[in-house]
């Protein structure tokens, strides 16, 4: 059993905490612009990705298409997005990020990077660099478990 071998356990719940320190460090530091864990994330998938679909954010963000739907309006009534209509297809829109969504989101990352910068500095590059392999290795694992689970 997974659980019984003490490696696997350390693993799973040290990748858990950084996950869930580093979302609510996030969480603490984007308050003061206003801005939730879920708008961030948009914002910098849209940053990435500019005059995408819905759909496709949802996609980005693994989540549903409500979910993101409901993400979008709250970026709208911000005036860091707008949505446009797709020109090939009506039934869709195109999600256009503002000047406004793009300084908000450059803001956050400003507010953030402080914390982020202190606890990578802490780690020399060359461990760094030994362990990402592994970690992108596991997440490409765990994503391909899952996709076959359902």
């Amino acid at each position: 059993m997974l659980f019984e071998n003490e490696p696997y356990f350390k693993f799973i719940q040290l990748i858990a905490g950084i996950h869930i320190r580093t979302r609510k460090f996030t969480e603490r530091r984007i308050k003061t612009l206003k801005m939730t864990y879920p708008q961030f994330g948009a914002l910098m998938a849209l940053v990435r990705k500019d005059n995408i679909t819905q759909r496709e954010l949802a996609e980005l963000l693994e989540t549903d298409a409500t979910t993101a739907m409901v993400l979008c309006d709250s970026l709208e009534k911000k005036e860091w997005l707008i949505r446009k209509r797709d020109k090939t297809d009506r039934r869709v829109n195109r999600l256009i990020l503002t000047n406004s969504g793009r300084n908000a989101c450059a803001q956050a990352m400003d507010l953030i990077q402080t914390g982020y910068e202190y606890v990578l500095n802490k780690t020399p590059s060359d461990e760094l660099n030994k362990v990402l392999p592994f970690l992108e290795e596991a997440y490409q694992n765990i994503t391909k478990a899952f996709e076959k689970v359902g």
